[in-house]
């Protein structure tokens, strides 16, 4: 990692992921924004999460619908706007408390500075030069795939499971549009999985959000706009994460308890912002790089098949948290092809409410299995179904629960607790003093060396993409800056 510490490094933001679908739903070369803020939805043929399940056709999952009480919120500026970087809308008195509330908590290191970028408006090009990536005193992924903060009150990231021959499997990127046959995929195969959705996603295909918690799966935060988080102002980074948070709630009903940078692009300043919100980071040891797969990216499919096939080989020596997208077609019919190979290697395909044995990710009482519950056949418990999820449009449901709130979550892995430490705070965010202390989650002997391998190769497949990219389709990023 530290040999290109200087360089000036693009991070292929795929903003096309904001609003990515199974199918091309404009010609090739052209580029409209979804936004809920402009009436631009119609009917999908369902009125709710079971009967939209149902469709087979891409074309008519990924056509605009109307779902009044979310209408409403957008319009009433509840939240910010689709595909934009996220900020506190003017008037919204709640997330102006609690950002402050954090503000004055003290958890936020001052010495993290926000990092630079040199794409203007876009915040996907990381600039890494003059960061001391040797000494890392930030803890900057980017720059040193570092997973264990150097600043108090922040909990380490979560990145390997703890049972052997475990494969984590995770999905970026959600929710796609035209994903029912990918998740009855998953549904065959008796898979559940933890989905990191984009908040622009969720409040722009609801009803297929309303899908991944149904099905089973749980969820987690993957920001609002899918930005390089340590580019972004502590505002931006708070609002990226809260509304994303917010629109989990409003439109699943549930309070998550973790996230996932895009990218893996968080230091110890973005780290502590998501702890004052209640939430773990998430990263992953093992990348399959599959975004980049062809046609809509750069890597030929048996580049993305190798890639599969190292982590793959890998099962008899490491537990990974495996990082694979829904971001199209593509990514979603390599993970259906590679699955058998995947299967046949590691003995438990969980999601990480399983991987962490973390039963309870949820302020709201839902109960996953722990590991030796699903892997005997144990389900979730408390779920809604598809056709009793409701839309909550009650500004006053979503309320964030920080860690010394938490009596479950993600935020209890490795935790330790004790007489001095309180299980509740009248505040909404932490206190300067520690009142909770968290230890490492387990790892791999071969982590390190792994995992700065992994994260080269991220960044170089990054700088890759892009270069291949033509003008119209680079324009196509930039724009939706805008």
């Amino acid at each position: 990692m530290l040999g290109y510490a200087n360089a000036v490094i693009f991070v292929a933001l795929a903003l096309s992921s904001v609003s990515a679908n199974y199918i091309r739903t404009v010609p090739s070369g052209e580029f409209t924004k979804r936004s809920l803020h402009h009436g631009m939805h119609r009917r999908a043929g369902a009125s709710n999460a079971a009967e939209f399940a149902k469709i087979q056709d891409p074309a008519q999952q990924c056509s605009y619908y109307d779902i009044p009480e979310l209408t409403k919120m957008l319009k009433s500026h509840q939240f910010p706007k689709v595909s934009h970087i996220a900020s506190i809308p003017e008037g919204d008195t709640q997330a102006q408390q609690v950002w402050q509330d954090i503000q004055n908590s003290g958890i936020i290191p001052k010495e993290v500075k926000v990092k630079g970028h040199t794409d203007g408006k876009g915040h996907s090009a990381i600039d890494l030069a003059g960061y001391d990536g040797s000494a890392d005193p930030d803890c900057w992924w980017s720059a040193s795939t570092c997973k264990k903060p150097k600043h108090a009150n922040i909990p380490s990231d979560v990145y390997t499971c703890k049972e052997p021959n475990t494969w984590g499997l995770t999905f970026d990127d959600g929710p796609n549009c035209s994903h029912n046959a990918f998740y009855d995929f998953l549904q065959k195969e008796n898979l559940k999985a933890t989905l990191f959705y984009i908040g622009t996603n969720i409040v722009t295909w609801p009803l297929q959000a309303q899908r991944g918690l149904v099905d089973g799966h749980d969820i987690c935060g993957h920001t609002w706009a899918h930005r390089a988080m340590t580019t972004l102002s502590d505002e931006q980074v708070f609002a990226e994460l809260y509304y994303t948070s917010k629109a989990i709630k409003h439109v699943t009903g549930v309070t998550t308890s973790c996230w996932r940078p895009p990218y893996g692009d968080v230091d110890d300043r973005v780290r502590a912002i998501a702890a004052g919100l209640g939430l773990r980071t998430i990263l992953w040891q093992d990348d399959t790089d599959d975004w980049n797969v062809q046609p809509e990216g750069d890597a030929s499919v048996q580049k993305i098949d190798q890639n599969y096939e190292k982590i793959i080989g890998k099962a008899d020596k490491e537990s990974p948290i495996v990082l694979t997208h829904e971001i199209n077609e593509y990514t979603m019919k390599e993970f259906q092809r590679m699955f058998p190979k995947v299967k046949a290697a590691y003995t438990n395909v969980v999601p990480l409410t399983a991987c962490t044995n973390v039963t309870k990710p949820y302020v709201e009482d839902i109960t996953y299995p722990d590991f030796g519950q699903l892997i005997t056949g144990g389900k979730a418990t408390g779920l809604p179904g598809g056709d009793s999820i409701q839309f909550d449009a009650d500004q006053s449901a979503f309320k964030v629960v920080s860690f010394s709130q938490q009596e479950n979550g993600f935020g209890h892995i490795g935790r330790s607790r004790t007489a001095n430490n309180p299980e509740t705070s009248s505040s909404s965010a932490p206190q300067s003093t520690p009142n909770s202390s968290f230890s490492d989650p387990p790892t791999n002997e071969s982590d390190t060396k792994e995992g700065t391998k992994s994260g080269a190769a991220t960044l170089s497949g990054a700088l890759t993409f892009l270069a291949g990219l033509g003008s119209t389709a680079l324009f196509a990023i930039w724009h939706t800056t805008l």
